[in-house]
């Protein structure tokens, strides 16, 4: 308390302050650097960072499962996948609009999440769970790359791309400045959720699901309710990827995909909000760039992963928050002002009243 009266007093801003001043410098110049990206990058850089924002909304999907209650599912691409087919099917096989198709497609993915929900909220155990979730996937890949007479199997779903609205289909900034918007909305709306009381609640679960229950949390609806909204905002992410490639085929609802995404929150951080959003950024520049300078980029990859997991448990915005915390500390430190020399004459006094 005495040293934060100095700071005040000299006119000073004080470390939990500064930070907070950082934070959102940080965030407004990353506002800033988000929004004027395309009016300095080249179209290919504009693509790439379309389809970063779709990444990120996906892995920002499964960490509303996996950072806030501890749920991982190895099936995730199959809620990708069937955003992505909805949107693809109603453009071919309907009249539809390309706006009425965008919204169907989250829907049908909740619906899928709630059908698979159902049966795999019931495993408590997290193993089990998890290759539950795999099966499932596995079971609605299946499905898609052998219906050949709705799906076209193997073969994908092709030619829809001239049923999208021109500027988002001709214009490579368009559709960044559109994926933007919808990215935006999807963050909003899992922060909201996340700093809700049903968030809490969720956290709540993580940490102890018996004692949560004994409390009164209905511990099976939330875990059914945080399923169906992964499915819900990965449908979104499916929406956006079938907007960017205008073509899907069944690899998108492949369980590599899925082990893609899991790699992709562990890599930004699974403790942090916005660590998927950068581990989407990290994973994609790694991909693009290492694999056009080696063929290996798999390796060079996974051992990227293998350090994090080893040395930086907390992924890149762990390793950067540690960081900050440890120059925070330093800077106290360093600003902590001496002890005060004690006086000659005053170790003498001491000396005599204590006798030799």
């Amino acid at each position: 308390m005495k040293q934060e009266a100095a700071v005040r007093r000299a006119g000073a801003v004080s470390p939990e302050r500064a930070a907070t001043i950082a934070r959102w410098l940080g965030f407004a110049i990353a506002v800033v650097a988000v929004v004027g990206y395309p009016m300095v990058a080249s179209r290919f850089q504009v693509s790439l960072g379309t389809e970063a924002i779709y990444l990120a909304i996906w892995a920002l999907s499964l960490h509303l499962m996996l950072g806030n209650l501890g749920m991982l599912s190895f099936g995730h691409a199959a809620y990708l996948g069937l955003g992505a087919y909805t949107v693809a099917l109603m453009l071919k096989r309907t009249d539809l609009p390309y706006g009425l198709a965008f919204v169907c497609a989250p829907l049908l993915s909740a619906a899928g999440a709630a059908l698979v929900g159902f049966f795999c909220i019931r495993l408590r155990h997290p193993v089990y769970f998890a290759m539950l979730t795999l099966a499932f996937a596995q079971i609605i890949y299946t499905t898609a790359f052998q219906w050949y007479d709705f799906t076209g199997g193997d073969n994908g779903v092709l030619g829809f791309g001239l049923d999208i609205p021109s500027a988002l289909r001709t214009s490579p900034r368009a559709l960044y400045y559109f994926s933007l918007a919808v990215g935006a909305g999807c963050l909003g709306a899992i922060w909201l959720i996340t700093h809700s009381p049903f968030g809490m609640m969720l956290r709540a679960i993580r940490e102890n699901p018996e004692r949560a229950e004994a409390m009164g949390v209905p511990v099976q609806a939330m875990r059914f309710s945080a399923f169906v909204l992964a499915g819900l905002f990965a449908g979104v992410a499916g929406a956006l990827l079938a907007t960017f490639q205008r073509a899907i085929f069944p690899e998108t609802l492949y369980w590599v995909r899925s082990g893609e995404v899991v790699i992709i929150v562990l890599l930004g951080g699974m403790d942090h909000f916005l660590g998927p959003v950068v581990g989407a950024l990290v994973y994609l520049l790694l991909n693009q760039y290492i694999g056009t300078a080696t063929q290996y980029w798999q390796l060079v990859l996974g051992l990227v992963l293998l350090a994090v997991v080893l040395f930086f448990r907390g992924g890149i915005l762990g390793f950067v928050d540690d960081a900050l915390r440890f120059a925070m500390r330093w800077r106290r430190a360093a600003r902590r002002p001496p002890a005060a020399p004690v006086a000659e004459a005053e170790i003498a006094e001491t000396a005599a009243e204590h006798g030799p």
